[in-house]
């Protein structure tokens, strides 16, 4: 009987290891993104802005979609994508050059804004070269 080629572990660990690190990096996102946009509606920030406000509470709704609030596993990472979309959105109906200038919460926003950009550019790269997928910009 023919002995059987052990496979590397080196190529799946570090597969894992980014893996984990793109669940991190949604997660961080998520958090970031509910917490800007909660403390921008605390301080009347989408009065007179019905679209973006929107926008925000569909945020809210894929991240009570999230177990614990966490990002374990793919399933939960295009939960994350999707939040992360529809904060694109929302920040862009608020200012489309991502300065929120004399807007309240303006370093919540932008600090918040880069991170759910992350994640749409990581759900793009996923695909590789010839990605299907929506381009994040």
């Amino acid at each position: 009987m023919a002995g059987k080629k052990k496979s590397s572990t080196q190529p799946d660990a570090a597969m894992q290891a980014a893996t984990l690190k793109r669940f991190e990096r949604a997660q961080a996102a998520c958090h970031a993104v509910i917490s800007a946009f909660d403390g921008f509606e605390t301080d009347g920030g989408f009065e007179a802005r019905e679209p973006a406000y929107k926008y925000a509470q569909m945020c809210r709704v894929y991240a009570k979609k999230l177990r614990n609030s966490k990002v374990l596993s793919s399933a939960d990472f295009d939960i994350a994508v999707g939040l992360c979309t529809a904060a694109r959105r929302a920040l862009h109906l608020l200012d489309a050059e991502l300065v929120f200038a004399g807007l309240p919460q303006a370093e919540a926003l932008q600090a918040m804004a880069p991170l759910a950009y992350g994640v749409l550019d990581d759900n793009f790269k996923l695909g590789g070269p010839n990605s299907k997928r929506p381009r994040p910009f």
